[in-house]
C-alpha cells in the first residue's frame, strides 16, 4: 500500500460579521480556490488606520535630545527610589502574568 503525503485542503467560505459599516462590504475570492473574505467598511478601515500608526514615531525626539545633552554635560541625575519602585512593580506585574504551579 502507497501512502500519498499530498494533503488537499477541504474548500470553506469564511466570512466576517456584519458590524456598524451598514452591511457595505467588500468580497475578495482566493485566485486558487473557492475560499472568500467578506470585510466591512468599518473593518476595513480600521486596518488602514493599523497601517498608518505602525509609521508613526513613538518616540519624543526633543525629551531624547534633552537626555543625550544632559548625559553630555554630566546634570543627568537618576532617582534611585523612582528606580526601585519601577523595579517592583514590573517584577509584580511579571509574576502575575507567570502561570502557577500546582
Amino acid at each position: 500500500m502507497k501512502i500519498d503525503k499530498r494533503i488537499t485542503p477541504a474548500a470553506t467560505k469564511v466570512s466576517a460579521a456584519k458590524g456598524k459599516g451598514g452591511g457595505k462590504g467588500t468580497t475578495t475570492a482566493a485566485a486558487g480556490g473557492g475560499d472568500s473574505l467578506t470585510l466591512t467598511e468599518s473593518s476595513t478601515r480600521v486596518r488602514a488606520l493599523e497601517a498608518q500608526l505602525a509609521s508613526v514615531e513613538v518616540t519624543d525626539a526633543g525629551k531624547v535630545e534633552a537626555v543625550k545633552a544632559a548625559l553630555a554635560d554630566g546634570s543627568f541625575a537618576v532617582d534611585a527610589e523612582v528606580v526601585a519602585d519601577r523595579l517592583i512593580d514590573h517584577t509584580k506585574q511579571s509574576l502575575r502574568k507567570r502561570p502557577r504551579k500546582k
